[in-house]
């Protein structure tokens, strides 16, 4: 679907649909609600919804987890328009109404909704198998087949990893096929369900196009692992690296997400087909996106598999060195070893172990020749392995310590890269001042002809995504940003990301200072504006967070006198205000940082509002819901005014406008 002409600015909410609250809903939001948020968006000036992810994601309650590309979450079907289910009504009340409305209950929710509708079909089964419409849906839509397969397979297996299936763990197209018709009666409710989600979702998505409410989805880069996608298009997928993150200044062990790395030479041998799907199912229902990560079209932090943290990743693809690169500069094999693996003293191990000392070593190490050195032993030199040693905690964070001390980390015969934080390293500070110097060179050299092949790459792949839909692009572009990546979304006319509280001048500020905030009145025009997002804290729970960044964007509201320690209505209005005077062509709010506009909608505690806390899981997360129900916003007359004031201020700026 095609976005407006980008002529002026926009204005949005972003809500996750299991967030949703209706006087009839099951106690999740469902695709149905989104009619009359839109009604109250159209009411109050809002230009367009944004959602998070809502693909299946099976017993995952992340949406970022999806078991499929294609395939919706059957959490968010409306019972009352699936054929057959009136049946099932007094249950369904009975549900209702005992259904919890300040959390979503994921588990028994799904579980009730699935039971429902596999009934609705039992009950029509042969009827439904000949509709028409699902027949022509069924063939229109190839994915729905080993979908089906999929989840077939994980209930006979009580979700076993698709890795045990057997003769069924890497199947081709025809033993899919094949099993779909030996197992029709575990496949077709599965197809069955997918349709009438598509069906309310289409439905949901048309009604707000008349509304002139534009509607954003959010894509994943990465994969599950246990998804159907890597289970049918293994090729497509690399299973020896993990994707994650870099250390930084929120994850000093970087970040480990647990998917697998796309092959891209396998994918553009196909012409990209599978993105270009997903781009086309996405088509079918949203006027934008939002590519998440999408640092990975240039490069990933591909980890080795049996890493637990982020340490020991390198970014992919990457110029490393060479052996020759090495041995020129002085290195010969023995150094090479030195760097590259791990060193520690028996003076340091029985520093650090006291009476376990000799018994560690001699587990869990290896002695060097004749000398009081050890290296890993071979079968522990890894985190999983090691954090799995029935040991005591000290003896474990002592042997990861050692395992994470490498200067060069070796990928293949021949090839190394430098370890994230080079200079901290042990080998590194035992080296000679002049070949500190040459290494550090060399991996300058090497970033910069990395940083060359990263934008041809990302030029490449997201011109490919970009020329496959008419649905306006938006892209997360978080965390170590190469250069080029602003360049090359700003040429492909791709609308970045800009997070208020992130948006700082980190290059012009010296070491050790606060980097001054970025005025919203100074991002790109192609941008994303936003104050708050579902990983973050919102507006509210930002300001109880941190009393010295508190104190430095208080100051750049252009406030005077003393800073309040906790947020008041009048303060929150500003900041809602100043993100609303961005040049972003778009500026976005969570639901949370908009309801809280009315100040009988706060939650008593701040940290009760945010979605997500990553690197966590806790029965919270995902889980927030709105304080109220849809149909009760009407009824607030001052927030619809200062929301309705925000959005016409925002709306009457032209887009060739470049100062605010």
């Amino acid at each position: 679907m095609r976005f407006a002409p980008l002529d002026r600015h926009f204005t949005g909410i972003s809500v996750p649909v299991a967030a949703l609250r209706t006087a009839a809903d099951c106690g999740v939001g469902e695709f149905a609600d989104l009619v009359p948020l839109g009604e109250w968006c159209r009411g109050v000036g809002l230009d367009l919804i944004q959602l998070l992810p809502i693909n299946d994601s099976g017993t995952n309650s992340s949406p970022y987890s999806a078991l499929s590309a294609f395939a919706l979450h059957p959490l968010y079907l409306n019972l009352d328009n699936v054929p057959g289910a009136a049946r099932y009504g007094e249950e369904i009340a009975r549900f209702r109404a005992d259904a919890a409305p300040d959390r979503v209950s994921y588990a028994a929710t799904l579980g009730f909704k699935l039971s429902v509708t596999e009934r609705a079909f039992a009950d029509s089964a042969a009827v439904i198998a000949h509709d028409p419409g699902f027949a022509k849906w069924r063939r229109e839509n190839p994915w729905v087949v080993p979908y089906a397969v999929f989840t077939g397979l994980k209930r006979e297996t009580a979700n076993a990893p698709w890795s045990s299936w057997r003769e069924m763990a890497d199947p081709s197209p025809a033993r899919i096929t094949a099993w779909w018709d030996s197992h029709a009666a575990l496949c077709l409710p599965a197809a069955w369900v997918q349709y009438l989600l598509e069906t309310q979702l289409e439905s949901a998505s048309r009604a707000l196009h008349s509304m002139g409410v534009f509607l954003k989805g959010d894509l994943p880069i990465l994969m599950s692992r246990e998804s159907v996608d890597v289970w049918a298009e293994r090729g497509f997928f690399d299973l020896t690296g993990i994707a994650g993150a870099p250390p930084d200044m929120f994850s000093p062990d970087g970040q480990n997400w647990g998917f697998p790395v796309y092959d891209w030479e396998s994918l553009g041998r196909e012409g990209y087909r599978w993105w270009k799907d997903r781009l086309r199912q996405s088509g079918k229902f949203f006027h934008a996106f939002r590519i998440d990560h999408v640092l990975g079209f240039f490069r990933i932090w591909r980890i080795p598999q049996g890493e637990v943290t982020g340490l020991l990743g390198r970014f992919s693809p990457s110029a490393g060195f060479t052996l020759s690169d090495l041995e020129a500069m002085g290195f010969d094999e023995g150094r090479l070893k030195w760097l590259s693996l791990p060193h520690v003293s028996g003076p340091e191990i029985a520093a650090a172990l006291g009476s376990d000392a000799a018994r560690v070593a001699g587990t869990y190490l290896r002695r060097v020749g004749d000398e009081d050195l050890y290296n890993p032993a071979p079968e522990y030199d890894s985190e999983s392995g090691l954090r799995a040693l029935n040991e005591p905690q000290a003896v474990r964070s002592f042997l990861l310590s050692v395992h994470s001390d490498r200067t060069l980390l070796v990928d293949g015969p021949g090839l190394f890269h430098p370890a994230w934080h080079l200079e901290t390293k042990k080998g590194f500070q035992s080296l000679s001042e002049e070949e500190r110097s040459k290494l550090k060179d060399l991996a300058a050299r090497r970033r910069q002809e990395s940083e060359e092949g990263w934008e041809k790459t990302g030029r490449q792949l997201l011109s490919v995504l970009k020329n496959a839909t008419d649905m306006l692009v938006c892209a997360e572009d978080l965390g170590d940003v190469p250069r080029c990546v602003p360049r090359a979304l700003e040429d492909l006319g791709i609308l970045g990301l800009r997070i208020v509280r992130w948006a700082r001048d980190y290059e012009k500020t010296p070491p050790g200072q606060q980097a001054p905030f970025i005025p919203p009145s100074r991002y790109p025009l192609l941008s994303v504006c936003t104050p708050s997002v579902h990983d973050t804290s919102t507006i509210r729970g930002w300001w109880e967070e941190d009393p010295v960044e508190r104190e430095t964007f208080f100051r750049s509201l252009g406030e005077s006198g003393v800073c309040p320690a906790h947020m008041t209505p009048l303060l929150l209005e500003k900041i809602i205000e100043h993100c609303g005077r961005a040049r972003s062509l778009l500026c976005m709010f969570q639901a949370q940082d908009l309801l809280d506009l009315d100040k009988d909608l706060w939650a008593p505690d701040p940290k009760a509002d945010r979605i997500n806390v990553p690197g966590t899981v806790t029965g919270e997360n995902w889980t927030w819901r709105m304080p109220l129900a849809v149909e009760e916003l009407s009824g607030r007359t001052a927030l619809a005014g200062k929301i309705r004031a925000l959005a016409a201020a925002r709306r009457q700026r032209p887009a060739k406008e470049t100062t605010a």
